[in-house]
Formats: structure tokens, sequence, C-alpha cells
């Protein structure tokens, strides 16, 4: 009989159901970390120098304070003082009377003075520009050597520009106002120039040869622009004399101050009347 073949059956292998030790990457979920739970490990001998520390902080911030104290004090005391000896202050006070006794009516005479041309060039419509103060102020410059000789003139005479400018302001106004009233002829003029020509002109006199003169046709119009304000400084005080008599001037220098029933109420009515009344004038003028 013939064999029976033996079928083997083939085997397949089982599949290994444990899952391959690898990792997916994604699948990876960070822990989330609590920062409060994380307890850093405490350096020994940090709580034996807390209290030298809060100690230093203290000492500094008093120090910063006493310092803060001192320099403010010291402000107060310089703004206050016109001087400090050893410590002892004297005061500004003390200062301006001192100031006052010695020269206060001089300086109040000076600026009442002032306040009048003010007044009389405001009547009378002039005014000065700020372009004719400059051109005097380069004629000064000029005449005394440049610009650094000119800044240590107003150092040495405790002037400070704009000082300069308003007194400069005042003289322009004085000439105005009075230089009409002059009466001067280009011989008087020129005898100006031949006495004063080396000290209106020092840097073209400089220039000149030996027993050379300058010519007085070439500077006449300066000449006697300067003639001009001598003359007016000449006249200004009898001017002025005259002009008090026509206002009512309360000197506090040289008198107690005194008071009267609406007295600032009047003066402000009396200066708004004089202000409409010199529009009121001026262009009438200008109407003619």
């Amino acid at each position: 009989m013939p064999k029976k073949k033996s079928t083997s059956k083939k085997t397949t292998p089982k599949k290994n159901k444990k899952k391959d030790n690898k990792i997916d990457p994604k699948k990876i979920v960070p822990k989330k970390v609590d920062l409060k739970e994380v307890k850093l490990p405490k350096v020994e001998g940090t709580e034996s120098l807390q209290p030298a520390l809060k100690v230093i902080g203290l000492v500094v911030l008093i120090i910063a304070s006493l310092a803060l104290i001192d320099l403010g004090v010291q402000y107060l005391n310089n703004d206050y003082s016109v001087a400090i000896v050893n410590g002892n202050r004297i005061s500004k006070n003390e200062w301006h009377e001192r100031l006052a006794a010695a020269y206060g009516p001089s300086v109040a005479s000076q600026l009442i003075d002032e306040e009048i041309i003010k007044m009389e060039a405001k009547k009378a419509g002039v005014s000065v520009t700020e372009e004719a103060i400059d051109k005097e102020i380069d004629l000064i410059i000029e005449s005394i050597g440049g610009e650094e000789s000119f800044q240590a003139a107003l150092v040495a005479s405790n002037l400070s520009l704009k000082e300069l400018r308003d007194q400069i302001e005042i003289d322009l106004l004085a000439t105005e106002l009075l230089a009409p009233d002059l009466e001067y002829t280009e011989e008087d003029v020129k005898a100006f120039f031949d006495q004063y020509s080396d000290v209106i002109f020092p840097e073209e006199t400089s220039q000149l040869e030996e027993g050379e003169l300058l010519a007085f046709e070439n500077y006449k119009e300066r000449t006697e622009e300067v003639y001009l304000q001598q003359e007016v400084q000449n006249y200004r005080a009898t001017w002025l004399a005259g002009k008090k008599a026509e206002y009512k001037i309360q000197n506090n220098s040289t008198g107690k101050p005194e008071y009267g029933f609406l007295t600032i109420t009047t003066n402000i009515i009396n200066n708004l009347l004089d202000n409409i009344s010199g529009e009121g004038t001026v262009e009438e003028v200008e109407t003619e």
C-alpha cells in the first residue's frame, strides 16, 4: 500500500504579544513641577547674618537721611545768608538793611527818575528798538577792545548784560525826549570831536601815524550822537527836577509810607484814562 505522505503543518511563529521597548517621544507628557514644592538646600550660616545685615541697612538709611537733611539745611543757610563765618550765618536781611541805609535813598531816587522817563516817553509815543540797544552795545564792545574785555568790565562793574541793556534803553529814551530841546551848532560838535576823538574812536586813533588826525567829516554822524548823549546827561537833572513837580511821588526810602482812601483804585482808573486818551491822540495824529 502506498505510504501516505506525511503532511507537516507549517507552523507560523507566534507573535510576541509583548510590546517593543521603543518610546514614542510625541507621547511623552512633561510632568508639571510645582515651584512651591521645590525646596532649595539651606545655606548654613545665613540665619546668623540676618540681624547684622538689618543693622547695617538701618545704619546706611540713617546716614543717608542725615546727609539729605544736612544738605537741605546748608541750602537754606546759603540761600538766606550773605556770608557764613565759622558756621555763624550773616543773614541777607541784615545785609539788605545795611545797604538800604547806606545807598537806599540814592538808588530809590535813580529808580524814580527812570520811572518818570518811561512815563514821559509813553506819553510822547517814544520807544527804543532792540536793534538800537544792540548797536550801542556793539559800540561799547568795540571801544573797550573786544568781547573778552567787555565781559570782564561787566564782572568788574557787578553788572549783568540785562541790567546794562535796561540802562541803555533809559538813556536812549531820555535822548529821544530831550534832544529836540537842545540847541547846538556844527562847530560845537566839531570842538567836541577835537577834544574827545581818541576816546570815542580809540581803535581808529591807534592806527594813525604820529601827528596824524582823524577827519571830522568821516566821523561826524557818530560824534554827533555821542555829543547829544553827553548834552542830554547834563540837561537831564534839570529836566527831571521840573518833571517831578508834575508827579505825586511817595518815596518810602526817606519817609514813612502813606496810606489813603482807595488810592490804588484811583491810580488804576487814572492810568486807564491816560491810556485811552493817549490812544485817541495817536489815532488823531495818524488820521491827520
